[in-house]
This record gives structure tokens, sequence and C-alpha cells, in this order.
């Protein structure tokens, strides 16, 4: 019974948390606005995106068509990938699905090895797909929901293809890793590695903040070990966005109708996520941005010993599946 009260009040902890984050980050959103756009040109180059399919993620891939990359979409319905893009117009580049389940560390090594052996070139990878709020599941490799999918199964793909990014990249046109978390982040405590899977206790919303948390720290880190290889690596908030990821939330079901004039669309959310993938203007290493600018992020993503335990965890983890 104590137990009982004390993950019922550690819930509402977060719940406040969370309104307080999302009310700031909503006035952020508002405040910027005219900072949160930039100009479309034309690139010649290959995209990796995962979950593009929908949402945000269906938003990044237009931006990019519009722009003509040749786009390589990740998502678990390939059918339903296909005929949502094939509506976009107009499409000056190209693009195919392939099939991507991060919820299956499997899945994402078939998906890496279907990318490696049709391309040579990969300019641009955007780990977009996630879950939020979902309840306790074990995916199958045994590891919580929210952190295989939003970072995990995310951390496998850019190792996969990282020896492609580093070989497509040049001086002076970084091939660019965009990590997409989210202000969430700054709720999560710091990470227990030892308790990472604990079911005992499970709080649906500090779980998710863990997941972005790791996101922010794995950016940080990549550009450590990458400093002497042409590729950047980023982690983009893309917003307070009215996406699927909000269904089944209290704000959803209490109030519905709320969230389209406090929330960004999907097109705005994508934004800040094409910007750094592809302006010239960003600069520097390891930047977290929002509304196309850098933005503050929580210190302790900058805890050289955290990350290097976070990586070794995390490739320990996934090691079955980097060899060939």
């Amino acid at each position: 019974m104590i137990h009982f009260f004390i993950d019922f009040f550690k819930q509402i902890k977060y719940q406040i948390i969370y309104y307080f984050l999302g009310a700031f980050a909503i006035i952020d959103d508002i405040q910027n606005r005219d900072k949160n756009q930039f100009d479309i040109s034309q690139h010649n180059k290959v995209a990796v995106v995962t979950g593009g399919a929908r949402g945000i993620g269906l938003e990044v891939v237009k931006k990019l068509l519009q722009c003509n990359l040749h786009v390589i979409v990740g998502c678990r319905d390939v059918s339903l990938g296909f005929n949502a893009i094939k509506q976009i117009a107009p499409m000056n580049g190209s693009f195919v699905v392939y099939k991507l389940d991060l919820k299956s560390f499997a899945s994402v090594k078939n998906f890496a090895q279907q990318v490696l052996s049709k391309y040579d070139q990969i300019h641009l990878l955007v780990n977009n797909a996630g879950v939020m709020f979902v309840p306790y599941e074990k995916c199958e490799n045994g590891h919580e929901a929210h952190w295989t999918t939003n970072y995990l199964s995310h951390f496998l793909l850019t190792e996969l293809l990282l020896p492609v990014l580093k070989s497509t990249g040049v001086q002076g046109d970084n091939a660019r890793i965009v990590n997409v978390t989210s202000c969430a982040h700054e709720a999560s405590p710091p990470i227990d590695f030892d308790t990472i899977n604990n079911e005992e206790g499970y709080i649906t919303n500090a779980a998710y903040a863990k997941s972005k948390l790791a996101q922010l720290i794995f950016t940080k880190y990549l550009n450590k070990i990458l400093a002497d290889f042409p590729v950047k690596a980023f982690a983009v908030h893309p917003g307070v966005v009215d996406t699927e990821l909000f269904n089944g939330t209290f704000l959803k079901i209490a109030f519905p109708w709320i969230l389209k004039y406090i929330c960004k669309t999907p097109e705005e959310g994508s934004r800040s996520i094409v910007y750094v993938c592809l302006s010239d203007a960003v600069d520097g290493r390891g930047y977290y941005y929002a509304n196309c600018q850098p933005a503050k992020y929580l210190p302790y993503a900058d805890d050289a010993k955290i990350q290097e335990i976070l990586y070794t965890i995390s490739k320990n983890t996934v090691e079955k599946y980097l060899n060939p």
C-alpha cells in the first residue's frame, strides 16, 4: 500500500513537471515563431528518415523531397508509408520505403543492411520515430519500450550506418545525424543504469523523459568520437506539436479542442529538424536546437563520465547486431 501511494505521488509530480515544461515550451514557440523558418534550397543528397509515414516525420520527408533529396523512409507499415508519401506534391526528389520496426533490433539491422546494400552514400540520418507515454512493455530484446524505440534502436541504426556517413561527408559539407528529442528531457532525473528496465514503480512520463535525455547525451558524445571525421550530430526539439503522440494523454482526452490553439502543427514542428539537416548557417558541434536556433538543455548531458557510461552500455547491449 505504501508503494502504491509513493508511485501515485511520483506520477502526480511528473504530471506537474510536464505541464510546467510544456507551458514554457509553448511560450518559447510563440515568442520565436518568426525564427522558426528558413529558405528551402535544392540539394542532391541521400537522407534516411525513421518514422517518415505520419506526423512530423512525414512533414520532414515532404520538405526533403521538395529540396530534391532522395529519401529512404523506415516505418513499420511499408504500404501505409508509401501511400502517404506518394501524395506529396511537388516532389522534386525521390523516395523508397523499407520496413523498420524499432521495437526489434533484428528489424533495425535488416533495415540497415537493405540500405547499405543499395547505397554507398548517406548524407543525412534523421532519427525521428518514437513513442510517448506508453504503458510498460518489454520489447523483443527485453528492454522497455521508450528506451528501445526512442533511444537504443536509433543508437544501433546510427552505429550501423556510421561508416557510410563518415565516407560520405567531406570537409565543408559534413554528413549530419539529427536526433529528434524533446524539451521533456529536462524532466528526467539522472539515469540509473542499474534499473533502466525496472518494471517496479514504472512511470511512463519518467521513462519517456529518460529516453529523450539519452538521445541528447548520445548526441553530445557522438561529436567527441567523430571530431576527426566530416560528420556532425545534432539534437532537435521540434516544439510542442499536436500529433498522434498525444493520443491517450489527459490533455487530449479532457481538452481535445485546445491542442490546435496552443500547439504547433506537424509542419511547423518539422521546420527546426529540416533546418538542422540542410542549413549552411548551422555551425558548431553537438548543438541542441529549437525554433531553428541553439537552445538551452539540461547540463547533465555534458557530463563526460555519463556520456561514456551510456555509450559503453548501449554498445554492449546491441553488440550482437553490430557484427556481420
